[in-house]
């Protein structure tokens, strides 16, 4: 590479036309594509690569000189005088001598270099400039601080610059940031425990399965969540792969975070077959990795996006239960908090950053957001949207082979389907959503924003959908899901601040909305070609439809919509038999407390059905084999029967599962069978229950499906009036 290419600023001289080369002649250096994607380009104009592309050859020449830092007038200056004196006091130059014949010395002396002249001049090398000559890096200083005022990293550079005395010199450089990295102490043993004696290197998968797991990772995981630009990441894979004794602490954490979340994404099966070993094997040494890695790269200090990015991933990892979600939610917390540190809450187009950092930073602020929404609910903090403030712009609808490091300028989005159409529509759900937790605003406004957003979804991707494609029908289907959770929001009992005159009718659209969300969740999990993306579909389960369904049975029994939901939750169970991934997560489950106390729903809906078909002289349909299932395995957990005389219903009690069942024994209360006053009524039920200081967290659950609150009755109250309230 010759000097002049290297740097733009200088350009080469002309070179003499040659009649004879033509429209044959070809560029003299690669084009910037080429060597951004470090491939050889054949130097025709165009190139056939980019010609493949079908994107602009731009030669090395014709671009505008690169923009560089701006310095100070007065540091730069001085670190140039520094370096003159020195080259001139190794030819024997008296600089002192030089200094001491003043402004008159000759025609050619300057004040600037004399230091006797100006005031604002410098004249003694690292001393203090007057006021006047501190005026302009004031100034520098407070446009700068304008411009980056929503950041709180801005402020410390800014600082930083003040105190730079001589960019030449390493005592002067950054000594807010070397002052803090010299502090021992960054609290990583806190959360990740002691350092591991075991060596990392011995945690890495061999280069045969690193490119398994890349592969898997490119399939299954990067199209649902493009928290990366998977090119310059493949690019560093290959690097690092190379020499896995000399990986920079950064990358090596990102390399356990992708392989923490392709394991996740595997099925039993297909680890054995492949890995040979157990999913949980090697999910558990991934994820010893990744944190391993995390403490060393400096997690808690660290402004770098990749060590960020490998956070999240092993976040992600996590929300397959192999973590307490209460820790996972703390541990969420610290991504959100290193996040606001690095300024990702406000556009980076605010800070002046290159288009390419600009998407970056974008991207992974909006995955933050959104893994904190979805560890909230699993944790019982109900929604996290309310606790975050952000004026981070949406990433833009455009492929990873528009964007590469160096580009200038903006790339122009794409109209329809493009890589990011996935993450796109989660990120617009959840800025309505933000919009749509006022309680104050009416219902028929909220109704139309839904509408409208869901046009617009319709209008930007779903429309350009091919459903034979398995990434496009996930999308399609995940935009339906998403749009039915939504609506449900406003007209959720718990979530009203007044009871609805028309109750019927709400209870109705809330069990329509209800069956949709349970439909289409089926859907996506009968679908072969979705196993890839199976890992997404279990952990984004619409757990509120379902309770809804179940309580709701209690009581409409008989209806066409019953019917309706008792095929679902019938193929609702089948799916997860049918399912290798469906049923792996289960059979882990299946003694939790949580399968317990839904199994116990299903149970009592379906007893409070057979109650009311014979009351009313009408034939009992053939009980189901997923009710019977449920019935065998809680017959199985149940302790002998006590020598109690009473008669009544058994209902399944803490004393009656084992400790080892209970997974989250304190947020997972849901056997307490203590006194209930049926005039209370019951949130879900015909009555509506307003409640503004709580939120629909695991507190709300816990109470909603506790058996005693769901048992038959007093003798003589029908159904309905006992849970009107």
């Amino acid at each position: 590479m010759s000097s002049s290419a290297a740097n733009p600023a200088v350009s080469p001289p002309s070179p003499i036309p040659n009649p004879h080369e033509g429209l044959q002649s070809r560029k003299k250096h690669p084009c910037v594509l080429c060597q951004q994607r470090k491939v050889k380009c054949d130097r025709n104009d165009p190139c056939a690569n980019c010609v493949k592309a079908r994107v602009e050859c731009v030669s090395p020449s014709t671009l505008p000189p690169r923009r560089r830092k701006k310095r100070f007038p007065e540091a730069e200056l001085l670190a140039r005088l520094r370096k003159y004196e020195d080259h001139l006091r190794s030819y024997g130059a008296d600089i002192d001598a030089i200094n001491r014949e003043g402004p008159n010395a000759g025609p050619q002396s300057n004040s600037a270099l004399t230091g006797t002249a100006s005031p604002t001049s410098i004249r003694v090398p690292f001393s203090l400039p007057d006021s006047t000559s501190l005026e302009p890096i004031r100034s520098l200083s407070i446009r700068t601080a304008l411009k980056k005022v929503k950041n709180n990293l801005s402020f410390l550079q800014d600082a930083e610059e003040l105190l730079l005395g001589s960019s030449e010199d390493e005592m002067f450089e950054n000594p807010i940031l070397r002052t803090y990295d010299s502090i021992d102490a960054d609290g990583g043993d806190l959360v990740f425990g002691s350092p591991a004696s075991e060596d990392i290197r011995d945690l890495h998968p061999s280069t045969l399965h690193i490119f398994r797991l890349w592969q898997r990772f490119l399939d299954s995981v990067d199209p649902l969540i493009k928290i990366f630009h998977t090119p310059t990441v493949q690019q560093q894979l290959l690097d690092a792969t190379a020499d896995l004794d000399d990986v920079p602490t950064g990358v090596e954490a990102l390399m356990f975070g992708i392989y923490s979340m392709a394991m996740a994404s595997f099925a039993e099966r297909d680890c054995l077959s492949i890995f040979g070993e157990t999913k949980a094997i090697l999910l558990k040494r991934y994820q010893s990795g990744a944190r391993l890695a995390l403490q060393r790269a400096g997690l808690l200090r660290s402004s770098d996006l990749t060590i960020l990015q490998a956070f999240v991933l092993y976040l992600m990892s996590c929300l397959n239960f192999t973590m307490d979600p209460r820790s996972l939610f703390c541990l969420t917390g610290i991504a959100v908090r290193i996040s606001q540190r690095m300024g990702l809450a406000f556009d980076g187009t605010s800070y002046g950053l290159s288009p390419f950092e600009v998407e970056m930073r974008r991207r992974l602020w909006w995955q933050v957001l959104l893994l904190d929404v979805r560890v909230a609910e699993l944790s019982g903090a109900g929604s996290a949207l309310l606790n975050h403030t952000w004026k981070t712009k949406l990433p833009s609808n455009i492929n990873d082979s528009d964007l590469f490091p160096d580009m200038r300028e903006t790339p122009k989005e794409h109209p329809g389907a493009t890589e990011m159409m996935f993450v796109l529509q989660r990120c617009e759900v959840a800025n309505l959503v933000q919009q749509l937790q006022d309680k104050s605003i009416p219902l028929t406004i909220k109704d139309d924003a839904i509408d409208e957003l869901e046009m617009a979804l319709e209008r930007k991707y779903i429309q350009y959908c091919d459903r034979s494609i398995p990434f496009h029908l996930v999308t399609t289907l995940m935009v339906k899901l998403a749009t039915a959770k939504i609506r449900m929001l406003p007209r959720h009992p718990h979530l009203t601040d007044n009871i609805s005159p028309n109750l019927t009718e709400d209870r109705d659209n809330l069990f329509k909305l209800s069956l949709q969300c349970l439909e289409i969740h089926n859907k996506m999990m009968a679908i072969p070609s979705l196993d890839r993306f199976m890992w997404h579909v279990l952990t984004n389960f619409p757990f509120p439809a379902q309770i809804y369904l179940l309580c709701s049975l209690r009581w409409r029994t008989s209806d066409a919509l019953a019917e309706r939901a008792w095929e679902l939750l019938e193929m609702r169970f089948e799916n997860q038999n049918l399912s290798v991934n469906g049923s792996e997560f289960w059979r882990m489950n299946k003694d939790s407390a949580i399968y317990l106390a839904i199994a116990n729903l299903i149970i009592k809906a379906w007893e409070a059905r057979e109650k009311a078909l014979k009351s009313t002289d009408q034939p009992l349909p053939p009980t189901p084999d997923f009710i019977n299932r449920l019935r065998a395995h809680f017959a199985a957990k149940r302790p002998p029967k006590s020598a109690s005389s009473s008669g009544e219903t058994e209902i399944t009690t803490p004393s009656m599962v084992t400790s080892g069942m209970l997974q989250f024994p304190e947020s997972y209360q849901w056997f307490n069978s203590g006194p209930v006053d049926l005039n209370q009524g019951l949130d879900l039920m015909p009555g509506v229950m307003a409640n503004d200081e709580q939120q629909m967290g695991w507190d709300f659950w816990n109470d909603l499906m506790q058996p005693s609150i769901l048992d038959y009755p007093q003798e003589g109250i029908p159904l309905e009036q006992a849970y009107s309230g």
